[in-house]
């Protein structure tokens, strides 16, 4: 039964070597568009397990598959047919289709599933997302550190995959979309796409959905002349503490897509009181509605100044100007004279002295639960270093309580007590861009941050 909320290349290739294509599997059957396709950058890798930036990921999860994939509101089956947990939530056990093959033929199994997982926890690997995607699984942390111990990964059968927990989780099933928990081997592919030569990607006829895969040929670049679309602008990827967009397009062809980033401001001074000015909770957020009451609340910041402000923010936001000018408006309203500094990581930022921050957010999760983690005492990203021990609390609860319906009414209490202390407040949820060229269609956006490109056409 399955989960009720069912959701090129040796790694490392610099640039200059990259997407240069194995060749072994079949040529790729007549029919279908060769569409020529604009990323912000040439991915630095296409190893699932290695790649840190969303081009780079996105174009690994072209080429290998996973358990799952992520959709516009959670995830839905890939590989795995269905999965199911026990009744706590800390046993998750996935079942594989039937008749599944890597792109050379080969059967793929459960077996390459653990394989692929351990690859990338081992030290080794150096994958930089290992621990926020794969540390949930028990044993994993300590396997990623020292790359020796038992880690939660059993093959039962060839099609059986069970995977134990360090503690219950309602959300695994989002995790393992993430490309890093894709069946990953250098020679072959077991995603909707190959890899024919650098830079072009052809349809994987051993793609288990490959009736579903349009384009007979994808041809990445950087150039945005003759493009068939430009891809979104976005470098960062999900579940890190700054949101980089690009500015808003102007012209036909340009869609705007939701994101689940917020661009928020911290307050670390006691004088200043930040009133909730759009919701904590992204709109594109499944159960929005229910967590949050606000509809459309006024910006307030109150503040009666002894000092000049300081307003920090970080060099990687591409958006924090206009977020700085509007932060700066208002404080000047109440007669402050604001002093910018700008640091060059989140980690600079949050160990400076200042009394205002600004910070983006990027979720890697669906559930509110990934911004409402950012303030707990011992987060790492709490850079106003505010502390309620009852909120620490109900975070423990929320994490725990499978149930969708509950776990919302725990986060609308965590809400709450964020909006009492005024310790942050929501400037706004930064949308994405992509330019379709007059014709062409079919291109499907997470607000996680993948897309897909297997649904692109020409009309």
């Amino acid at each position: 039964m399955a989960h009720p909320r069912q959701r090129l290349a040796q790694a490392g290739l610099v640039a200059v070597a990259l997407l240069a294509g194995c060749g072994s599997s079949p040529a790729p059957r007549p029919g279908g568009p060769t569409l020529r396709l604009a990323l912000p950058l040439i991915p630095r890798t296409v190893d699932p397990a290695r790649a840190g930036d969303l081009p780079s990921l996105n174009v690994s999860h072209e080429l290998y598959s996973g358990l799952t994939r992520f959709s516009r509101t959670g995830v839905v089956p890939d590989l795995a047919q269905s999965w199911e947990h026990d009744a706590d939530g800390s046993v998750w056990t996935f079942h594989l289709r039937k008749g599944l093959r890597w792109s050379d033929d080969r059967p793929i199994t459960a077996a390459d599933f653990r394989r692929s997982w351990l690859r990338a926890l081992a030290p080794a690997t150096k994958a930089p997302l290992a621990g926020p995607d794969l540390g949930i699984v028990k044993g994993a942390r300590a396997y990623h550190a020292t790359g020796r111990g038992s880690v939660g990964i059993q093959v039962l059968d060839p099609r059986t995959l069970r995977v134990t927990l360090q503690h219950p989780i309602p959300w695994l099933d989002q995790l393992v979309a993430h490309p890093i928990a894709a069946a990953y081997r250098p020679d072959a592919y077991s995603g909707p796409f190959r890899l024919a030569r650098r830079l072009v990607l052809e349809r994987n006829l051993n793609y288990w959905n490959v009736r579903k895969v349009k384009p007979a040929k994808l041809v990445l670049t950087t150039a945005t002349k003759g493009a068939d679309a430009i891809l979104p602008r976005g470098l960062a990827p999900p579940g890190l503490p700054w949101v980089q967009t690009a500015k808003p397009p102007t012209g036909p062809g340009w869609k705007t897509l939701p994101t689940l980033s917020l661009q928020l401001l911290w307050s670390r001074n006691h004088d200043v009181v930040l009133q909730e000015r759009t919701s904590l909770v992204p709109r594109a957020t499944p159960g929005f509605s229910a967590i949050t009451t606000t509809k459309e609340p006024s910006a307030s910041i109150e503040f009666v100044p002894h000092r000049p402000v300081t307003l920090a923010y970080t060099a990687q936001d591409a958006l924090a100007s206009g977020a700085r000018r509007s932060v700066s408006r208002e404080l000047s309203r109440h007669g402050a004279t604001v002093k910018l500094k700008r640091y060059a990581t989140p980690a600079e930022l949050a160990r400076a002295d200042t009394d205002l921050v600004l910070l983006g957010w990027s979720p890697k999760i669906f559930d509110e639960y990934n911004i409402l983690d950012l303030f707990p005492c011992g987060s790492a990203f709490n850079v106003a270093h505010w502390c309620d021990p009852s909120y620490d609390a109900l975070m423990r609860r929320a994490v725990r309580t499978l149930d969708d319906g509950a776990r919302l009414r725990i986060e609308h209490e965590l809400l709450d007590k964020l909006r009492s202390s005024g310790v942050a407040t929501a400037l706004g949820n930064p949308p994405e861009y992509v330019w379709l060229r007059p014709g062409v269609r079919g291109f499907s956006w997470s607000p996680i941050g993948f897309y897909e490109l297997d649904g692109m056409t020409r009309s």
